[in-house]
């Protein structure tokens, strides 16, 4: 067994598994900005003489030859993706085009230190893949390492890799958090974007500006923590204008809240205008709602930040007229959000929620903009919720579009491979590994799509808060996925 703990971050670099990921936060990878690192990788597996491909999409493949005597054996591939989801916490100055991302090491938590997104999600995926494929020291079928790009927005290198001389059987997907569980099948989805056209008018003489912020909630992945009751910013945000507009008419200056939607919403912010004579009644509308949101998140959001100040106007003296404003909030107020519906078969798992992920005025555009993602185990659920989302635009005039769709990857019963894994991680370590579906998106679905015949798992060593600059890895439990994987294609084999 590999040693588990580490003195110092140039300690454990050393490792294989953790040599590449150090590799990889050096090479910025956004979504849609992988090349580098794609290129990277390609030269790598071409030193190692490895047949190695690289597509339009920025995809690679790579493949090594089963071991000796194990030729005959079902071919598997190992398959993550490169991209990672960019979040930072307010103050940090971070280009995720540009930067390499900042490591801390202490005691078994890898992370940066809660600066931004670690990339752990799915860099550590990559990582293990990289590292199995360059060990020789155990017996192993023909592997396939696929690493694709995009998987946090549309997972279109998914959607798009060439799958016809795909080789493998089992298709092994590296993309899970959880190290004693497995997950067998998950859901499928997209996002909406939603638009109001603004009329704009000059500000009144007798008006106050008031700059209202929401700070310090924990946000996360979601889907994998939509039901973890951590609240929402922008949820928040509107909860305090809706309060203020119940006293007095509101005309907005600026909106901005959420910065991804696949990200729960941490923070979010307004400058709104309000009559000059009901300065007191707006500050007292806020503190009261504010005040109330404090008691109910009291568990869940212990930073929770909320000021409201009076501010300057906006510098062109334009806000969005009454009448806008108004609608856009009657909009957020009855948009869905959080769960719709539990799995009634799979106890504790999400059968369908959507995520209001994005709000802000986009002045050059002259519009209001909402933008959510929706997820579903069932196609027919998430065009109900698209319903919703499509109805409230019509009857306030504004439109919406469908992005990014994604395929679910359906639970299979009776999966070899699941049954392989259990008995392999129980024989390993002693310990039930669970498996069941998850209320999240991954990558099996678009490959299972092209290529039916593979029979599919999803693992990963214990991550926390992905999505969020909280992000954190357990070093022991990648290294215990490290040896399990290693016994796992050497049974395969």
């Amino acid at each position: 067994m590999e040693k588990e703990t580490f003195d110092s971050l140039d300690d454990l670099v050393r490792h294989p598994v953790f040599r590449h990921f150090a590799r990889i936060c050096e090479i910025p990878h956004p979504s849609f900005k992988e090349k580098a690192l794609s290129d990277a990788l390609f030269r790598w597996g071409k030193e190692k003489g490895w047949a190695v491909r690289q597509d339009e999409w920025n995809n690679v493949l790579l493949r090594k030859p089963a071991s000796p005597g194990c030729g005959d054996s079902p071919a598997v591939m190992l398959q993550a993706h490169l991209d990672m989801v960019c979040q930072k916490a307010p103050g940090v100055d971070h280009d995720f085009a540009k930067d390499p991302i900042h490591l801390e090491l202490k005691g078994d938590i890898l992370s940066t230190g809660g600066r931004t997104t670690l990339g752990a999600d799915d860099g550590i995926g990559a990582a293990l893949a990289l590292a199995l494929l360059e060990d020789d020291s155990f017996a192993h079928p023909e592997l396939e390492v696929l690493l694709t790009t995009a998987e946090e927005e549309d997972l279109s290198g998914a959607q798009n890799v060439y799958a016809r001389d795909f080789r493998s059987h089992y298709l092994i997907n590296i993309d899970n958090a959880a190290e004693r569980h497995s997950v067998t099948g998950s859901c499928g989805g997209f996002g909406v974007a939603f638009h109001l056209p603004v009329t704009w008018e000059a500000v009144p003489a007798s008006s106050a500006f008031f700059h209202l912020k929401v700070e310090g909630l924990q946000g996360g992945h979601s889907g994998e923590d939509i039901h973890r009751g951590r609240g929402n910013a922008n949820i928040f945000l509107i909860r305090m204008l809706l309060s203020a507009r119940k006293e007095m008419p509101l005309c907005l200056a600026s909106l901005r809240g959420g910065t991804f939607r696949l990200a729960i919403p941490r923070d979010a912010e307004a400058v709104v205008m309000v009559p000059e004579k009901q300065k007191e009644d707006f500050i007292r509308a806020v503190h009261s709602t504010a005040e109330a949101l404090r008691q109910e998140y009291k568990a869940a959001a212990a930073g929770l930040r909320i000021s409201v100040e009076e501010t300057g106007g906006p510098k062109n003296n334009l806000v969005v007229n009454q009448e806008a404003t108004d609608r856009f909030i009657r909009v957020l107020v009855l948009s869905p959000d959080g769960i719709s519906e539990m799995n009634a078969s799979v106890p504790g798992v999400v059968q369908s929620s959507d995520n209001l992920g994005e709000i802000r005025l986009e002045q050059e555009q002259d519009r209001l903009t909402a933008v959510y993602e929706i997820r579903t185990s069932f196609p027919s659920k998430a065009g109900y919720i698209w319903d919703k989302i499509r109805l409230l635009a019509e009857m306030t005039g504004g439109s919406c579009e469908k992005f990014a769709a994604y395929p679910g990857w359906p639970h299979d019963p009776d999966s070899r491979l699941t049954a392989l894994v259990k008995q392999v991680y129980a024989e390993t370590f002693g310990e039930k590994m669970e498996a069941t579906p998850i209320h999240s998106g991954l990558e099996c679905g678009c490959l299972i799509a092209r290529k039916p015949d593979m029979d599919a798992i999803s693992l990963g060593p214990d991550c926390w808060d992905l999505h969020s600059p909280e992000e954190r890895l357990s070093v022991k439990s990648t290294i215990r996925m490290y040896e399990f994987l290693k016994k796992l294609l050497a049974k395969m084999a």
